[in-house]
């Protein structure tokens, strides 16, 4: 993720200012998932909206505006989805565990049933959200598949075999991985393969993005950047001018003024990580001295 500020001409019209949060998408564009708005008062004047101070006397009011829309969700789904469907990170999956029962008699169902009731039961108790899958007419098979498109992180299995063993297994929908676990205190150890997901997924959220994001000190660069896809870190020197062109040459527009510099991990053209993000260098359109070194892509 990348936090910043829009520049005038992308800022939200009527706004002092525009706070965004920008994700590379593995396609290479740019997703704006929230942003934020300083009204001042250039909304409560027209209005008329006002309040009384602390000395009584009334003010025009002062006024935010902020939105963190679908766009959020459409991140999520594109940055961690596949061709299987969703992969959903642990922390926000509003099923973390699945169970999905495995039997194909009357009489292993009762000890498969009471084993799957009983694991839900222990993690439903440590506070994993978790869902018992009982639905008759399904397959296995097909319960495997569902949950899978849905992106639950982590899916439970339990057969006749795992009961008399005193097993459960464990799959995950990163990575794929599966293991056979003890059934005695399950909840700690899926407690712990959910931190594990969560953390490897969010590694290799930022991996992605950091080979995605580019120092280009030359508009040439900044073309062959955004041609192939990614963020262009960039020198620019402020005027709007500088910012059309490059929109208009390249289909890229700046996604924000960081707040602090990215790590750029695309190599190549000069700069990047721990330089000033508010300066340095010449402006690539222009050659004039930079004014800040803002992101540059093509976005949806």
């Amino acid at each position: 993720m990348l936090a910043g500020r829009k520049t005038d001409s992308e800022k939200f019209v009527g706004a002092v200012y525009t706070d965004t949060i920008e994700s590379m998408m593995p396609d290479g564009k740019a997703l704006q998932m929230g942003t934020s708005h300083f009204l001042g008062q250039n909304f409560s004047r027209p209005f008329g909206v006002r309040f009384l101070d602390a000395e009584n006397s009334e003010q025009f009011a002062w006024q935010t505006s902020w939105g963190v829309s679908w766009r959020l969700i459409g991140a999520v789904i594109m940055v961690h989805g596949d061709d299987r469907g969703l992969v959903l990170p642990p922390r926000v999956a509003p099923v973390q565990a699945v169970i999905v029962p495995i039997y194909y008699s009357a009489a292993d169902e009762e000890a498969v049933m009471a084993e799957a009731g009983r694991v839900a039961a222990e993690l439903e108790g440590a506070g994993i959200r978790v869902q018992l899958d009982r639905r008759p007419e399904l397959t296995p098979g097909f319960k495997f598949h569902d949950w899978e498109m849905r992106g639950i992180p982590v899916r439970i299995e339990i057969g006749p075999r795992d009961v008399r063993g005193d097993v459960v297994t464990v799959a995950r929908r990163f990575g794929g991985q599966k293991s056979s676990m003890p059934a005695g205190g399950i909840a700690s150890s899926v407690a712990a393969v959910l931190e594990e997901v969560q953390s490897e997924m969010l590694e290799a959220a930022r991996k992605r993005q950091r080979v995605m994001t580019h120092a280009a000190d030359t508009y040439g660069r900044l073309k062959d950047v955004v041609g192939a896809g990614g963020f262009a870190v960039a020198p620019w020197c402020g005027s709007a001018g500088c910012e059309k062109k490059v929109k208009d040459e390249t289909g890229a527009d700046v996604r924000a003024v960081p707040f602090e510099e990215p790590a750029c991990g695309g190599g190549g053209g000069g700069g990047g990580g721990g330089e000033d993000p508010q300066g340095g260098g010449a402006c690539i359109v222009c050659g004039m001295p930079a004014a800040s070194r803002p992101a540059f892509a093509r976005g949806y």
